[in-house]
């Protein structure tokens, strides 16, 4: 798996690959996935995307797709996707 950083700690699921940054983290009975970005271009951080999901399993769909978007690979947004699935399951317990 070719991921720079994942943190899967208490409170939400970030990953972070380069310039890109996608979280999920619980709101009250929903899921918020957030696609962050940083560069020397466009600065400090700016949210390219925000998304509250009411089901895990759409919040997971939704990072795959994000991760996909951000790296161009499909297996590793899979692979993250499974992780963070997991880690909502944990967190949703």
């Amino acid at each position: 798996m070719m991921v720079d950083h994942i943190d899967e700690a208490a409170n939400e699921f970030v990953w972070k690959k380069g310039s890109a940054l996608i979280s999920v983290c619980r709101s009250g009975e929903s899921w918020t996935v957030e696609y962050v970005t940083t560069s020397r271009l466009l600065g400090p951080r700016q949210s390219q995307y925000v998304a509250t999901h009411r089901q895990a399993k759409f919040a997971a769909w939704d990072v795959m797709a994000r991760v996909i978007n951000a790296c161009h690979d499909e297996e590793e947004g899979m692979e993250v996707a499974m992780r963070a699935a997991q880690w909502m399951r944990r967190a949703g317990a």
